[in-house]
């Protein structure tokens, strides 16, 4: 089992369907990034909605694959924008950003099967 996300747990969340889990891990790879960027933007900007949005997908995403550092990291990003602590928002979008990097290197190969079995 990977520290950074459950495999095993991941895979029986999904019906024991590897196809479905690799096409997940495709989503992530292409879906994640763009979320993140999208609250790193939004934190700039002082839009707690859209800040809110992003965590709250990442959150998902990352809860397909048991990745407790990134649901976590990214419900606390969640949490603050929903309550508008914008002073403690940056640290937690950089814990974020930091947990979703391991994440998605984590689940690249994943993706990388789904290329080849195509």
């Amino acid at each position: 089992m990977s520290p950074i996300f459950d495999y095993h747990s991941s895979l029986a969340r999904m019906g024991n369907d590897e196809t479905l889990l690799r096409e997940m891990a495709v989503l992530l790879l292409e879906d994640g990034p763009h979320r993140m960027q999208e609250a790193l933007v939004s934190l700039k900007s002082h839009d707690a909605r859209r800040t809110l949005h992003a965590a709250h997908t990442l959150k998902g995403l990352a809860a397909n694959f048991g990745a407790v550092r990134t649901v976590s990291a990214a419900a606390r990003l969640e949490d603050l924008a929903r309550r508008e602590i914008w002073a403690e928002m940056k640290p937690a979008a950089d814990s974020l950003q930091k947990a979703l990097d391991e994440l998605l290197r984590e689940v690249r190969p994943l993706a990388a099967l789904t290329n080849e079995s195509a």
